[in-house]
């Protein structure tokens, strides 16, 4: 039997010798989510610094959204926005989605010549055992609301 290595960042599992292991380490992939990893223990502020200093990411700036998010080797900070006279603690609570993580999508391959397209997200559902209704289960074990729960009132809880 094969031993296998599990990397964290990836989250990904390989069989465990000395050149699987040095590929992957070496691979942009491992070293990009490496770079992730210990980029989101850096304060925003500091992460929003070096971000501006990169040349202006097109296809935010055109769209709103890049698909690399954080990954992506260009900024998406307007161009010629000065930190000197702008606060940027303001600045990042103003745009919040400047220092989110996007996943990519995964695609489709092209069939029968359709064009790509992106796979539906699976909604998921809770399903409870056989026998149990929700009535006779505990508010701590009953499953979340379709909508999800108003956390306007956190303070009033209790």
């Amino acid at each position: 039997m094969v031993k296998k290595y599990y990397c964290d960042y990836c989250d990904r599992i390989f069989p465990d010798n000395a050149e699987a292991r040095k590929n992957h380490i070496e691979g942009a992939n491992h070293q990009n989510n490496v770079k992730l990893h210990y980029d989101s223990y850096k304060d925003p502020v500091e992460l929003l610094l070096e971000n501006s200093k990169k040349s202006p990411c097109r296809k935010f700036h055109e769209t709103g959204y890049c698909p690399f998010g954080l990954s992506c080797k260009y900024s998406h900070v307007p161009y010629g926005t000065d930190f000197s006279v702008v606060d940027p603690h303001l600045y990042l609570a103003q745009n919040p989605i400047l220092l989110q993580q996007q996943r990519r999508q995964p695609f489709m391959k092209e069939q029968s010549g359709q064009s790509l397209q992106q796979k539906p997200t699976p909604m998921f559902r809770y399903r409870l055992p056989a026998g149990l209704s929700l009535r006779d289960l505990p508010p701590s074990l009953r499953p979340p609301p379709p909508m999800g729960y108003d956390f306007s009132k956190v303070a009033q809880w209790g």
